[in-house]
């Protein structure tokens, strides 16, 4: 118990009951390198950059196999937690690695512009995610960003589908953007510049998918062509020099919500299964028989019978 224990309390990635949206992805590489850490004993055979879940349960199973398979159902019950865990991961590495790159491709835009990254904004009542809102004369424009790798097809009213052997539903794009519009509206107003044109670009990133539109509520391109469609929308209004676009910037960003919100998996049940799994199959998890126990009470039972007889004899 103190060795289960020892190895929970080494696991301290992922350890908060709240994260922002910057602090997920290094947690989960930091559960991961200690997870490594604890199977490969003996030192890891490839960089630690390179060693990821799928790595960790690949190495587990054949430690498995060597001990003859005694973890058979510890190790499905963590491959199944290890499989969502790992989907979290993939999930947060492409959104954030397509962000980068819409951030790089944005530095090419040739009109003077302020980026902001990340916003968590609310109307008072309901909050909104803006990727990017970049500022520019006489105009703010709402990116935002979709790392798919299926076709895409929006309708009428803005819904997104993901379309290939089956066509899923995505989201409610178009009143997701329209929401987020009417919340930089408002802060335009507050901050005084309420003439500013808002405008709604949904990118995408990979370039080998088709995108087909039917609604018109906003508009589509992909990466390349981003900061060339930003830099042709015109405004109008009361934004002239830069220090202007900084002034509505700041004041936005202080708007920022900056929320924290809990990790989407029991990651305490996963720590565990992986912890159990590693000791069943080290041999630290091996209960006495039952059959121990039974032989242990009878043999007490009856040396205390032939006790009692002997007695009897020697007192007569």
């Amino acid at each position: 118990m103190m060795i289960r224990e020892s190895l929970l309390s080494s696991l301290k990635g992922l350890s908060k009951d709240v994260y922002s949206r910057g602090e997920l992805l290094p947690e989960m590489d930091q559960l991961e390198k200690e997870m490594a850490q604890i199977v490969f004993e003996d030192g890891l055979d490839i960089p630690a950059e390179y060693v990821h879940m799928s790595y960790i349960m690949k190495h587990l199973h054949e430690m498995n196999n060597a001990a003859g398979n005694v973890a058979d159902q510890e190790l499905k019950r963590l491959s199944r937690l290890a499989s969502i865990f790992s989907n979290h991961v993939r999930t947060q590495q492409s959104g954030i690695t397509g962000e980068d790159r819409v951030e790089q491709y944005l530095d090419y835009m040739k009109s003077n512009h302020v980026v902001l990254r990340n916003l968590q904004l609310s109307d008072g009542v309901h909050n909104t995610e803006i990727d990017f809102l970049v500022l520019k004369q006489g105009v703010a424009t709402i990116v935002e960003v979709k790392n798919s790798k299926r076709d895409i097809y929006i309708d009428e009213v803005g819904d997104m589908y993901k379309i290939g052997r089956y066509e899923n539903f995505d989201s409610h794009l178009g009143a997701k953007m329209d929401f987020r519009a009417e919340v930089i509206k408002q802060l335009q107003k507050d901050a005084g510049f309420e003439n500013m044109k808002i405008e709604k670009v949904v990118v995408f990133t990979n370039n080998r998918i088709q995108v087909q539109k039917d609604y018109r509520g906003f508009r589509v391109c992909f990466l390349s062509r981003l900061p060339h469609l930003i830099d042709d929308f015109y405004g109008t209004g009361v934004i002239q020099f830069t220090k202007h676009l900084q002034q509505i910037a700041d004041f936005i960003q202080s708007k920022d919500l900056n929320e924290y919100y809990p990790f989407d998996m029991d990651i305490q049940e996963f720590k565990e299964a992986f912890v159990d799994a590693y000791l069943k199959i080290k041999g630290y998890d091996q209960p006495k028989p039952i059959e121990d126990g039974l032989f242990t009470r009878v043999r007490v039972f009856m040396n205390s019978l032939f006790n009692m007889h002997s007695t009897q004899h020697v007192s007569l």
